[in-house]
């Protein structure tokens, strides 16, 4: 979302509770900024997130969720996904995967629809309620699962570090064979 130098715009909020306030108070005191700086450099990078934003505003990311809700028998809760699925995550997934647009976003949903019951079949049990957001967070694995070894290698030590790395290898493999392409020759783990 690049802006042109003269695109700003002012935005007014109110009745902010004052428990939502007093907390804006104390983070900007502690960033050292005004409350207008801190709320306009937290707005920006919010609504500056291509993924939270394409989570937030695609219906086939809506229906995919509740595709999902259906086939794996687990409620759609009403909170956006969020899980390790931070600013800074995603802008990763985005420099991993070269995502630079929605329309990126868009084939990558598409193209890995046939894989999302299979990813939420993988984490099982880890995941007892489904966000909103979570097809698209399945298929950005498993779009990643097609990719090669350099790119993989570098999607698990940016965004996937915290899993058991034979078993984030496993997950890959078993998509990728789903997918039909040729296993990946990984040295011993």
């Amino acid at each position: 979302m690049e802006d042109e130098p003269d695109s700003k715009r002012t935005l007014t909020v109110r009745n902010v509770p004052a428990a939502v306030d007093d907390a804006i108070t104390l983070q900007a005191k502690v960033a050292g900024k005004s409350k207008s700086d801190f709320v306009q450099e937290f707005l920006s990078a919010t609504f500056g997130d291509l993924i939270g934003n394409f989570i937030r505003t695609s219906a086939l990311v809506a229906l995919m969720d509740n595709e999902l809700a259906k086939v794996t028998g687990y409620p759609l809760t009403a909170q956006w996904y969020d899980s390790a699925m931070t600013l800074a995550g995603n802008r990763e997934h985005c420099r991993i995967l070269g995502i630079r647009n929605e329309d990126d976003l868009q084939q990558i949903l598409m193209a890995n629809v046939p894989y999302l019951a299979q990813r939420a079949r993988q984490l099982e049990g880890d995941i007892p309620l489904l966000p909103h957001g979570i097809s698209l967070t399945y298929a950005l694995f498993a779009d990643a699962a097609g990719r090669d070894l350099k790119t993989l290698r570098l999607f698990y030590r940016g965004l996937y570090y915290f899993t058991e790395e034979s078993c984030f290898w496993a997950e890959i493999g078993a998509l990728r064979e789903a997918k039909k392409l040729a296993p990946l020759e990984l040295p011993n783990l």
